[in-house]
Protein backbone atom coordinates (compact mmCIF):
# COMPACT_ATOMS: atom_id res chain seq x y z
CA UNK A 1 0.00 0.00 0.00
CA UNK A 2 1.18 3.43 -0.66
CA UNK A 3 -0.40 6.45 0.97
CA UNK A 4 -0.62 9.73 -1.56
CA UNK A 5 -0.75 13.27 0.19
CA UNK A 6 -1.74 16.17 -2.27
CA UNK A 7 0.72 18.69 -1.45
CA UNK A 8 -1.48 21.86 -2.05
CA UNK A 9 -4.09 20.77 0.58
CA UNK A 10 -4.15 21.17 4.22
CA UNK A 11 -2.47 17.97 5.61
CA UNK A 12 -5.28 15.29 7.46
CA UNK A 13 -6.53 16.90 10.98
CA UNK A 14 -6.73 12.93 11.93
CA UNK A 15 -5.43 9.60 11.80
CA UNK A 16 -6.37 9.09 8.24
CA UNK A 17 -4.61 9.67 4.75
CA UNK A 18 -6.07 11.94 1.83
CA UNK A 19 -5.44 8.83 -0.08
CA UNK A 20 -4.20 5.00 -0.16
CA UNK A 21 -2.93 3.75 -3.37
CA UNK A 22 -3.98 -0.19 -3.52
CA UNK A 23 -3.68 -3.25 -5.81
CA UNK A 24 -5.09 -1.00 -8.54
CA UNK A 25 -7.03 1.27 -6.83
CA UNK A 26 -7.25 4.34 -4.93
CA UNK A 27 -9.27 4.61 -1.99
CA UNK A 28 -9.82 8.51 -1.20
CA UNK A 29 -10.86 9.71 2.20
CA UNK A 30 -14.12 11.80 2.86
CA UNK A 31 -13.46 15.48 1.37
CA UNK A 32 -15.93 18.13 3.62
CA UNK A 33 -17.33 21.40 1.45
CA UNK A 34 -16.16 23.38 4.73
CA UNK A 35 -12.82 24.26 5.31
CA UNK A 36 -12.12 24.86 9.12
CA UNK A 37 -9.44 27.44 7.70
CA UNK A 38 -12.21 29.42 5.75
CA UNK A 39 -15.05 30.10 7.92
CA UNK A 40 -16.81 31.77 4.76
CA UNK A 41 -17.37 28.23 3.28
CA UNK A 42 -20.02 27.64 5.86
CA UNK A 43 -22.16 30.30 3.91
CA UNK A 44 -21.71 28.19 0.66
CA UNK A 45 -24.82 26.22 -0.21
CA UNK A 46 -24.53 22.80 -1.36
CA UNK A 47 -24.02 22.87 -4.53
CA UNK A 48 -20.99 25.27 -4.19
CA UNK A 49 -19.38 23.39 -1.54
CA UNK A 50 -19.84 20.19 -3.32
CA UNK A 51 -18.27 22.04 -6.46
CA UNK A 52 -15.22 22.69 -4.07
CA UNK A 53 -15.30 18.96 -2.84
CA UNK A 54 -14.89 17.73 -5.96
CA UNK A 55 -12.30 20.61 -7.47
CA UNK A 56 -10.14 19.06 -3.88
CA UNK A 57 -10.94 15.76 -4.98
CA UNK A 58 -9.61 16.54 -7.84
CA UNK A 59 -6.08 17.62 -6.81
CA UNK A 60 -5.82 14.07 -4.85
CA UNK A 61 -6.56 12.35 -8.43
CA UNK A 62 -3.86 14.16 -9.69
CA UNK A 63 -1.50 13.89 -7.26
CA UNK A 64 -1.68 9.98 -7.73
CA UNK A 65 -1.79 10.78 -11.71
CA UNK A 66 -5.53 10.18 -12.32
CA UNK A 67 -8.34 12.02 -13.59
CA UNK A 68 -12.12 12.51 -12.93
CA UNK A 69 -12.91 9.47 -15.58
CA UNK A 70 -11.09 7.27 -13.03
CA UNK A 71 -13.69 7.50 -10.83
CA UNK A 72 -15.22 3.89 -10.34
CA UNK A 73 -17.14 4.71 -7.28
CA UNK A 74 -17.89 8.38 -5.71
CA UNK A 75 -19.85 8.04 -1.24
CA UNK A 76 -21.90 11.57 -1.40
CA UNK A 77 -22.86 12.38 2.12
CA UNK A 78 -25.44 15.52 2.52
CA UNK A 79 -27.43 16.80 5.82
CA UNK A 80 -30.56 17.08 4.09
CA UNK A 81 -32.50 15.28 1.15
CA UNK A 82 -33.38 18.89 -0.31
CA UNK A 83 -29.03 18.88 -0.86
CA UNK A 84 -29.50 15.80 -3.34
CA UNK A 85 -30.12 17.98 -6.74
CA UNK A 86 -27.46 20.74 -6.60
CA UNK A 87 -25.12 18.07 -4.84
CA UNK A 88 -26.15 15.73 -8.90
CA UNK A 89 -25.86 19.49 -10.67
CA UNK A 90 -22.04 19.92 -9.44
CA UNK A 91 -21.44 15.96 -9.67
CA UNK A 92 -22.80 16.36 -13.42
CA UNK A 93 -20.35 19.29 -14.02
CA UNK A 94 -17.33 17.81 -12.49
CA UNK A 95 -17.73 14.35 -14.47
CA UNK A 96 -18.83 15.53 -17.71
CA UNK A 97 -20.31 12.32 -19.63
CA UNK A 98 -18.57 9.75 -17.13
CA UNK A 99 -20.84 8.01 -14.75
CA UNK A 100 -19.29 6.94 -11.56
CA UNK A 101 -21.27 4.38 -9.23
CA UNK A 102 -22.74 6.39 -6.37
CA UNK A 103 -24.35 6.20 -3.13
CA UNK A 104 -25.52 9.17 -1.97
CA UNK A 105 -26.98 9.29 2.34
CA UNK A 106 -28.19 11.79 4.33
CA UNK A 107 -26.35 12.07 7.38
CA UNK A 108 -27.61 14.92 10.23
CA UNK A 109 -24.95 16.28 11.07
CA UNK A 110 -20.88 16.51 9.12
CA UNK A 111 -18.03 17.66 11.01
CA UNK A 112 -17.62 21.84 10.62
CA UNK A 113 -20.79 22.20 9.50
CA UNK A 114 -20.40 20.83 6.24
CA UNK A 115 -23.72 20.14 4.09
CA UNK A 116 -21.59 17.68 2.28
CA UNK A 117 -19.00 15.18 2.12
CA UNK A 118 -17.42 12.96 -0.71
CA UNK A 119 -15.23 10.15 -0.91
CA UNK A 120 -14.30 8.07 -3.74
CA UNK A 121 -13.05 5.26 -5.07
CA UNK A 122 -10.72 4.90 -8.38
CA UNK A 123 -9.01 2.74 -10.72
CA UNK A 124 -5.69 2.93 -12.06
CA UNK A 125 -5.31 2.12 -15.88
CA UNK A 126 -4.63 -1.45 -16.63
CA UNK A 127 -1.62 -1.74 -18.55
CA UNK A 128 -1.61 -2.48 -22.32
CA UNK A 129 -0.68 -6.35 -23.25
Amino acid sequence: MQVVTAPDLPPPAGHYAHAVRASGLLFISGLLGVRPEEPEDRLLGAGAQAAAVLRRLDRVLATAGLEGHHVARLGVYVTDVAHWAPVNAACAAFFGPHRPARTILTCPGLHHASLVEIDAVAAFPEPSP
